[in-house]
């Protein structure tokens, strides 16, 4: 089938309300898309269509409220430029700025998600459309409830699927058997869905193809059975009356049947004692000839209980007659964790059948990805025994935590704690990589301590699990616990899970604060040096990071730190180091602008440092302004910033080192004033305005008294101004 994706949107008919709430505009960050939600207080009537600069999301007959205040916490602008509604239309407008093309669908009613994928949109998106141009949402009448009883047959259109889309089933023939009459009570929504489907084939937003013939299920010459996929939807396989299923995978191969993967039926609840004997009765019959229906109950029977060598071994012993030998190999190397290169469940994540899960197992980087292989995976897992939950779960739980799908993961550990009995430690392990991937840091721990320091083998992934836990959130790994990492490694060494005690050790000693053994060992563990440079940033000590991280004249800095330059830069600075600071700053093209106008300032260049900080009026970035206007011997200049920041005595007393007595005499404190009119009003001469006082004495007298005003002012204006600092940088 052509790989086509499509979407087809069908609005339910309700009643438009006014809106409680501003619709909210949340968003994530994916591979090779970006995807927008916009969540309303209820159903609404939408349509998108495309603009100049992207494309406008209308909701007909109503102008809603948007709150897009988080519109861009998780996500960049590399895809989604800017979002904003407009106050004429109402419309929610999402501009671009990428080679991409959006695709919406209504995720649930009141709920309206545009993905931005890369690429070039498909051929006839109806939403490349201009918005009054759009592909009009369709209203659908709600049905009638069907009867409990009562069955219905989708295919069951001949009348209708021939006559209304006479070319929309050409390619695969007529339809050559006798079809029921319709369901009058479903007719309507039938007839509507058929319409939509039809209406979306013709503008080529729907794609259908006919599936491959099935040796169990065999399709006749012009059986019109179609495989239907519309963007993010489950998979629609239209059939004949009465045709067997035959699921697919996305390369349309027939996917492994329920049937040839039922698990839970391969055994029972009896003691395994009990079962183990029959079940393995009766392998080889008459002159040792082995009976392939025995040694198939054998088989499985080891696979219901987990073993995966003994299931092989009878394989190899008994190999004829056996249909499913591959499958079942497949599934020994699963249940044992071993590779499995056997391609068998290749591709079958995405099946509606229990393949998918075992295609997820089989694969570290295959997983569902579409409701249809998820809702399988769930399904089947949850049908398992409690000991196969127990034994597969952690497993599968960390593959969806490691696609940020905690929906799922939620899902299967929920499934394997309502297994009755004792859990046991790769279940807490399980629990403890949930409460992490929740931004639960405290639960984890407290899952993984007791463990951890708990004799059995479970206690040293424990342990390299809560000293990462630790490294992560910045916190110190105690002397005791390296010292079990080491012994655990020594015994490990050579061994194929020895990178991953090793990755541990090293970040543990960092942790602990031996940052010179960290960096000596983390030459054979190159994976671990970004996650070290990053210990040495946040927590170092300062002569750790002077003994590692100061750079000769014209060295590099290396490129594994990049990601903690700027932490580095910042640290330097404070210790007064601001020509290390700059060598590492070249390293981040991305370092913030007020680091590098403190850099510039304490290296001398505090026309650069505001030339960095521009139109910057942050209190941070107003201080630093402040500074350099200062070193310019601006005074002024920096009393007008010191006045933004509020702090009048600073302004005040900038304003006096340029000497702007007339100002600080108008408008500065009583202090100042007093000061500030001793200059700008000096004494007048008493012999001058009083004649009759022109005696030697009288003028003495005049002076003296002068002298002690001028004094008290100038001693008021000392006891009123702080000590200064040597400012910090």
């Amino acid at each position: 089938m052509k790989p086509w994706v499509a979407l087809l949107t069908v609005l339910p008919v309700c009643p438009l309300a006014a809106f409680a709430g501003p619709a909210v505009v949340t968003s994530g960050e994916h591979p090779g898309f970006t995807r927008l939600v916009v969540q309303f207080d209820g159903p609404v009537n939408w349509q998108v269509g495309r603009g100049i600069d992207g494309y406008s999301l209308r909701v007909q007959d109503q102008r809603p409220d948007y709150d897009m205040t988080k519109a861009f916490d998780l996500i960049g602008k590399s895809r989604l430029a800017a979002l904003w509604a407009d106050p004429k239309t109402g419309d929610l407008h999402f501009g671009i700025a990428c080679a991409c093309y959006g695709m919406p669908f209504e995720f649930r009613p009141g709920i309206v998600v545009l993905d931005l994928h890369d690429g070039a949109p498909p051929q006839g998106s109806s939403f490349e459309q201009p918005l009054d141009a759009a592909l009009q949402p369709v209203a659908v009448a709600a049905p009638p409830k069907p009867q409990p009883a009562s069955a219905y047959d989708w295919t069951t259109v001949k009348g209708n699927l021939i006559d209304r889309w006479p070319n929309l089933l050409g390619t695969f023939g007529p339809l050559s058997v006798d079809l029921n009459p319709l369901d009058s009570g479903l007719e309507p929504l039938r007839l509507s869905l058929i319409e939509e489907m039809g209406r979306g084939a013709s503008q080529g937003i729907v794609d259908m193809a006919k599936p491959k013939k099935s040796a169990e299920v065999p399709l006749s010459e012009g059986d019109p059975s179609v495989r239907i996929h519309m963007g993010e939807t489950p998979t629609m396989v239209v059939r004949q009356k009465g045709e067997g299923r035959a699921p697919l995978t996305a390369q349309g191969e027939e996917c492994i049947t329920d049937a040839q993967l039922d698990i839970p039926t391969w055994g029972s609840g009896r003691p395994v004692a009990d079962q183990i004997g029959p079940e393995r009765e009766g392998l080889t019959g008459e002159f040792d000839k082995p009976d392939p229906d025995a040694v198939t109950r054998a088989v499985r029977f080891m696979l219901f209980l987990g073993f995966g060598a003994e299931a092989r071994s009878l394989i190899r012993a008994f190999p004829d007659g056996l249909h499913d030998k591959e499958i079942w190999e497949s599934l020994a190397h699963i249940m044992d964790d071993e590779p499995n290169l056997a391609p068998v469940l290749q591709g079958m994540e995405e099946c509606d059948t229990a393949a998918a899960l075992w295609a997820t197992l089989a694969d570290p980087d295959a997983r569902p990805n579409e409701e249809l292989g998820k809702a399988a995976v769930l399904r089947s897992f949850s049908a398992l025994p409690p000991h196969l939950r127990r034994l597969l779960g952690s497993r599968l739980v960390d593959r969806f935590l490691a696609a940020e799908d905690i929906s799922t993961a939620t899902a299967l550990r929920d499934a394997v704690l309502r297994a009755p009995g004792d859990a046991g430690p790769e279940v807490i392990l399980m629990q403890a990589a949930m409460a992490r991937a929740a931004g639960e840091p405290g639960q984890a721990e407290s899952h993984l301590e007791p463990l951890a320091s708990a004799p059995g083998p479970a206690s040293a992934d424990a342990l390299v699990a809560l000293v990462e836990q630790r490294v992560t959130l910045g916190q110190s790994v105690e002397f005791a616990q390296v010292q079990t990492l080491e012994e655990l490694l020594r015994e490990r060494k050579g061994g194929s899970d020895a990178p991953k005690y090793q990755h541990a050790l090293v970040l543990a000693r960092a942790a602990s604060g031996d940052f010179d053994r960290a960096f000596a060992d983390v030459t054979e563990v190159p994976d671990a040096e970004a996650a070290l440079w990053r210990l040495l940033a946040v927590g170092g000590q300062d002569s750790a990071l002077l003994d590692h991280a100061t750079l000769g004249e014209g060295q590099v800095p290396p490129l594994v730190a990049k990601g903690v330059a700027s932490l580095i830069a910042d640290r330097f600075l404070g210790l007064g180091l601001a020509d290390q600071a700059a060598q590492w700053l070249e390293q981040d093209d991305r370092a913030p602008a007020l680091l590098r106008a403190r850099v510039d300032l304490a290296r001398g260049n505090p026309k650069d440092a505001l030339a960095q900080l521009d139109a910057d009026d942050s209190p941070a970035a107003l201080a630093v302004k402040a500074r350099a206007l200062q070193d310019l011997n601006d005074e002024q200049a920096a009393a007008e910033v010191f006045a933004k920041l509020g702090k009048p005595e600073d302004q005040w007393a900038a304003l006096s080192r340029s000497q702007a007595w007339e100002a600080l005499a108008q408008g500065g404190p009583d202090p100042w004033k007093a000061v500030a009119s001793v200059v700008t009003n000096p004494p007048t001469d008493a012999a001058a305005a009083n004649p009759a006082s022109q005696g030697p004495l009288a003028r003495n007298k005049t002076l003296v008294a002068d002298s002690a005003a001028t004094r008290d002012a100038i001693t008021a204006l000392l006891n009123s101004v702080k000590t200064p600092v040597l400012p910090s940088q």
